[in-house]
């Protein structure tokens, strides 16, 4: 992809700090084909755009990960969000965020989350960067047709969230984000796990290969008719990517 990344250690303003490039951006695609006595197609997209302004960073990303077998449709997720976030002394940032995801896998036709909190950069080097996040999060979903879920169409969460980045030089890199979302209120025994990791090896100064892993955990999964949903779901993801 998180992914998210579920909260994007990009997304941190560095202040005190000169900033050469206002905007970056990284996108990344692959594709592939099998034909014969199986037929089946996979597809993954991604991208992530940020952009520093003063003390402020906006950020934008998505992933869209797609696969058909022997024309059955068994994989469609789809995240993506938008993210500001403004220092306030040292290395402490507020921030406000808004996510949208798309699982058919896990029974979700359209999930929407709305959400705050602060954020600290524990660790902040040439080579790591390591950034902490407490807050919460608004839910609001729409099931696939025929899914039955234990949570309500509407709920709170809290939120802590961390991302680590190790940057082997500009243009490989490591990171690793992971989220945990326990519900409030009255579905308070329900929580999502989410964890988003990546590597990027340079093939030229501008593209790379990349490598992706996302895990989505839900500890009180749909039902679908008689049959109770897995709480897990993950995705490998494998393409080149190019920034700049």
């Amino acid at each position: 992809m998180a992914l998210t990344c579920p909260s994007g250690l990009a997304a941190q303003p560095g202040a005190g700090k000169s900033v050469k490039n206002a905007f970056d951006f990284t996108g990344s695609i692959g594709f592939t084909q099998t034909r014969g006595n199986a037929s089946a197609d996979n597809i993954n997209v991604g991208n992530t755009l940020v952009y520093k302004v003063g003390g402020w960073v906006f950020k934008e990303d998505l992933a869209f990960l797609y696969r058909e077998a022997n024309k059955q449709v068994n994989t469609s997720f789809w995240n993506g969000g938008l993210r500001g976030d403004r220092n306030i002394a040292g290395r402490i940032a507020l921030f406000l965020a808004s996510r949208y995801d798309r699982n058919q896998p896990q029974g979700v036709l359209n999930r929407y989350q709305q959400g705050f909190g602060m954020s600290i950069r524990a660790m902040d080097d040439e080579h790591n960067k390591l950034s902490v996040a407490l807050g919460g999060s608004l839910f609001s979903q729409e099931l696939s047709p025929g899914v039955v879920a234990k949570v309500s169409r509407a709920f709170p969460a809290a939120r802590a969230a961390v991302d680590y980045r190790y940057q082997f030089s500009s243009r490989a890199w490591m990171q690793h984000s992971a989220e945990y979302l326990p519900a409030v209120g009255d579905t308070a025994s329900s929580f999502f796990f989410n964890t988003e990791s990546s590597l990027v090896a340079p093939i030229t100064e501008n593209v790379g290969v990349r490598l992706g892993y996302i895990l989505r955990y839900n500890s009180e999964p749909p039902l679908k008719g008689e049959q109770q949903l897995r709480t897990t779901d993950i995705f490998f993801s494998s393409g080149l990517t190019v920034t700049f």
